[in-house]
C-alpha cells in the first residue's frame, strides 16, 4: 500500500517541463553566454546552442529575449520573426542560432527602448539570430 501511495504522489507531482519555441532544438551541450562573450569570434562560425537566464523579453510581440550569464548578455532574436516567446517568460533558457556582434543603429535602439521597453543598448551588442529557444524553468 505504501508503494502504491508513493507512486500516486509521484505521478501527481507537477513536473518541470521545458517549453520549446521555433524549430526542434538540436542535440548537444550549450555554450554559456559568458563564454561566448569572452571570445565571440570562436563561436561565430556556425550555429550553436547558447545558455543563460532570461532577463528581458520583447513586450510588443515576444520576438526577442536577453540571456545573461555571469555578467555577460546576448540578445536572442527570432530569425525572420519565425516564432515568439511569452512576454512573461523567465528562467534558464537555451537558444540555438548564429552568434553575431552587431552595431546598434539609432532606429533599432529607439525601437528597443520605446516599443519594447528594453534598457538603452550599447553601440554594439552580442546577438544570436535563433531558430529555436527552449525555456528550461
Amino acid at each position: 500500500m505504501k508503494k502504491l501511495l508513493g507512486l500516486l504522489m509521484l505521478c501527481a507531482a507537477p513536473a518541470a517541463m521545458a517549453a520549446n519555441y521555433g524549430e526542434p532544438m538540436p542535440a548537444g551541450e550549450p555554450v554559456a553566454i559568458s563564454a561566448a562573450a569572452a571570445d565571440p569570434a570562436v563561436h561565430a562560425d556556425a550555429p550553436a546552442k547558447f545558455s543563460g537566464r532570461i532577463t528581458q523579453v520583447c513586450q510588443k510581440k515576444g520576438c526577442w529575449v536577453v540571456l545573461e550569464d555571469a555578467g555577460s548578455s546576448a540578445r536572442v532574436m527570432a530569425k525572420d520573426h519565425g516564432f515568439e516567446v511569452p512576454k512573461g517568460a523567465s528562467g534558464r533558457a537555451v537558444a540555438y542560432g548564429q552568434l553575431q556582434i552587431e552595431p546598434i543603429s539609432e532606429e533599432h535602439a529607439r525601437h528597443l527602448v520605446e516599443e519594447d521597453g528594453a534598457a538603452p543598448p550599447a553601440e554594439r551588442e552580442l546577438r544570436i539570430v535563433a531558430t529555436a529557444i527552449e525555456i528550461l524553468d
